[in-house]
């Protein structure tokens, strides 16, 4: 029986990275079309928007945290949203020095009209795998995302940091 592409990862198109981010960027796009045609946002802004109508209200760097993003990002986003009217940052008075991020009714209101149609998108292309074929890509997503955070955990000392700014290989790595 030959291998599977997860077995032999022998080029690109085996590795497992490569092949959920060509999934979640044709998947994607679809919600990015409607993000951004329909209804103004990003993706990333989307993705704000989802947390915070399932979350609460948050501090920015637990919504960062949650999100997995960087601070820096996050707060530009959030920055985003505030002029949209979607988001509204507010000081509590207990402690002048936190804030917390919310929806505003009309980012209530935008979550309420885009996740009905972001499920669809998610359902069909689910709709190619049998029930227990879900429940166990679901079981499987779930394993992997423990291992990968594992994994992070103990190579993160030993992998260099990004640089994106520079976008290319560093001198003295060379």
């Amino acid at each position: 029986m030959p291998l599977s592409p997860s077995q032999r990862l022998a080029s690109i198109e085996d590795l497992l990275l490569y092949r959920l981010g060509r999934l979640s960027s044709v998947g994607g796009a679809m919600v990015v079309r409607l993000c951004e045609g329909g209804y103004g946002i990003t993706r990333r802004e989307w993705g704000v928007i989802g947390q915070l109508y399932e979350g609460g209200s948050l501090p920015p760097s637990v919504l960062a945290e949650r999100m997995h993003r960087d601070r820096a990002r996050t707060s530009r986003t959030l920055t985003a949203l505030v002029a949209k009217r979607l988001v509204l940052r507010t000081i509590p008075a207990h402690d002048r020095r936190s804030a917390l991020v919310g929806l505003t009714p009309a980012g209530r209101q935008l979550y309420e009209a885009l996740m009905p149609q972001v499920q669809a998108i998610n359902s069909q292309i689910l709709s190619v795998l049998q029930p227990e074929e879900a429940v166990q890509l679901d079981e499987a997503l779930a394993r992997l995302q423990v291992r990968a955070q594992a994994l992070l955990a103990e190579r993160s000392p030993d992998l260099p940091k990004a640089n994106r700014r520079q976008g290319q290989r560093r001198k003295d790595a060379a």
